[in-house]
């Protein structure tokens, strides 16, 4: 057992570490505690950022050599506003010093550190001339999003980074590092791929490499609140007609009035975007557009750029749905309309986005743990303030939202669906079983088998199930 130790010489405590190890009293901790979002920043009494797996392992012993046990959260980009990558005097294992990204020779894969974000992964893919299915903003970590599932704008061809991934190294909660890939430690490979932070440290990734898509057409077409109706009416059109090469985001935002933007994704080389974007410019007349062509990923996952700056603390809580159902959308703008007219809530948006759903579908339930296999696209509200004192009405006012349209999608399909560990609010508002569907049970079982004692605590925390 590691011996007990103060946070000022947490560093000795730890022998053969090559890492860093913050303490409140160190320069660097504030900058690396941090968040994205204001709201998911606790107070570690240690922040580790390990250099090597074997830094983890040793991380574990000390943090649960400890009396009490201090309790373990993994940051990777940090970008998710629910405070699942952090901890109220527990010890935080930041990834962010294994960041390294690593084409192979035969650029049919890339290797991936736990600690990279897809800006990171794209910049390397793009000097090689590949793609990789990954996060369509550059900020958000690797290992967070596709741990989750992994919606990219190549989905529509290629389906989820889950569907993307070849192997992974895992640190599990006992110390030992292992390779997990389809033959090798399958139920644990299966369990990573949807089950998030449950399983262990995920300190690196393979994913498969897809060509580069050339140039691509993207940016917005904006049209006034009044013309909602004509924008869904191109909407169906694009759907009902949709390449698989492209994607679309319907968006409310202010600018400063309430507008109503299409952000499109298109593949030149597949489809013409001048066809594409038909429906958008006839059957709905845009009263700006900024569309144009751009030539590598790196600059797809900036595109948002202009959307990330703005109040400190984010809320977001979203949905996955089977259809446009045009009273759903309409009741989900005014309902954002009017709460975006509080001055305090300008920078509020909802995004729906729509791959071709055909993909992600073609796999079944049971083939990741990632169970969200049906057809259907997904939907975000994402909620920024300034004053912790608005963050309950702003977290009612998303969840709410988001439940308006889960709600949609049973009374008019009778089906729901799973809601990614991505897109949900919390464990609060969103349960494992939520989050999880008919995976669940499976993943009980293996939690058992790798995690036996819950180290892995935060978010949504599955219980073991020792039946089996």
């Amino acid at each position: 057992m590691a011996p007990s130790c103060s946070n000022a010489i947490a560093v000795q405590c730890i022998p053969g570490f090559t890492g860093q190890i913050l303490t409140p009293s160190s320069a660097l901790y504030q900058p690396a505690n941090q968040r994205f979002s204001a709201t998911a920043v606790l107070q570690p009494a240690f922040i580790a950022r390990p250099a090597t797996d074997s830094d983890i392992s040793r991380i574990l012993q000390f943090a649960l050599g400890q009396d009490p046990k201090l309790e373990l959260a993994v940051k990777g980009g940090g970008v998710n506003p629910y405070p699942a990558a952090s901890s109220d005097g527990g010890l935080v294992i930041d990834l962010s010093l294994m960041n390294t990204v690593s084409v192979s020779g035969d650029k049919q894969t890339v290797t991936v550190g736990g600690g990279a974000k897809w800006g990171d992964v794209y910049a390397e893919a793009d000097k090689q001339g590949v793609a990789v299915v990954g996060g369509s903003v550059h900020l958000v970590g690797v290992g967070g999003s596709a741990l989750a599932g992994g919606y990219s704008p190549l989905s529509g061809q290629y389906g989820m980074a889950v569907d993307n991934m070849l192997s992974a190294t895992v640190v599990l909660a006992d110390g030992r590092v292992v390779k997990t890939d389809a033959t090798n430690e399958p139920d644990l490979f299966w369990a990573i791929r949807g089950g998030v932070n449950q399983f262990g440290v995920v300190t690196q990734m393979v994913f498969a490499t897809h060509p580069s898509p050339g140039p691509i057409t993207m940016g917005s077409l904006v049209y006034p609140s009044s013309d909602l109706p004509e924008v869904l009416q191109a909407l169906h059109d694009h759907l009902a007609h949709q390449d698989p090469s492209s994607k679309m985001i319907l968006m409310f935002a202010r600018s400063p009035d309430p507008s109503i933007l299409i952000l499109p994704y298109i593949e030149n080389q597949k489809t013409d975007p001048d066809t594409v974007l038909a429906p958008f410019r006839t059957l709905a007349t845009p009263v700006f557009e900024g569309v144009g062509t751009v030539n590598n990923f790196s600059t797809v996952a900036h595109g948002a750029d202009s959307s990330l700056g703005g109040p400190p603390r984010v809320t977001i809580d979203g949905a996955l749905f089977s259809d446009v159902w045009d009273d759903t959308v309409t009741s989900v703008y005014q309902s954002w309309e009017q709460f975006s007219n509080d001055s305090r809530f300008q920078s509020t948006i909802v995004m729906w986005e729509f791959s071709h759903p055909a993909k992600i579908a073609s796999k079944p339930v049971d083939s990741t743990a990632f169970a969200a296999r049906s057809p259907h696209f997904y939907m975000t509200a994402t909620a920024r303030n300034t004053d912790p004192a608005d963050d309950a009405q702003v977290a009612e006012w998303t969840s709410q939202v988001a439940k308006s349209v889960r709600q949609a999608q049973v009374q008019k399909t009778g089906n729901a669906l799973p809601i990614p560990a991505s897109l949900a609010q919390s464990p609060q508002t969103e349960t494992v079983e939520d989050v999880f569907g008919s995976n669940l049970p499976k993943l009980r079982t293996v939690k058992a088998k790798y995690d036996p004692g819950k180290v892995w605590s935060k978010g949504w925390v599955i219980e073991p199930d020792f039946s089996s």
